[in-house]
C-alpha cells in the first residue's frame, strides 16, 4: 500500500532520522557485540532500550 506524504512531512521524517543517527553513535559501541554475534531479539531489545534513555539525556524526552 502506498501511502503519499507532504514535503513537510517528509521532511519531519529525515529530521527525526538525522537525531536519532547522532544518539545511536554515542552508544552503538555497547551493541556491537550482540550485532556481531547474530543475535537479533537482544540486540533490537537493547537498541530500543539504549535509544530511550539516550534520548531523553540529550533531549529530556522521548522523541516521536
Amino acid at each position: 500500500m502506498k501511502r503519499n506524504i507532504t514535503d513537510e512531512q517528509a521532511r519531519h521524517m529525515v529530521e527525526l532520522l538525522k537525531k536519532k543517527s547522532v544518539l545511536i553513535k554515542n552508544f552503538s559501541h555497547k551493541i556491537e557485540k550482540y550485532r556481531l554475534s547474530g543475535d537479533k531479539q537482544t540486540y533490537k531489545r537493547k537498541l530500543k532500550e539504549l535509544l530511550e534513555k539516550e534520548e531523553i539525556k540529550v533531549y529530556g524526552k522521548k522523541i516521536v
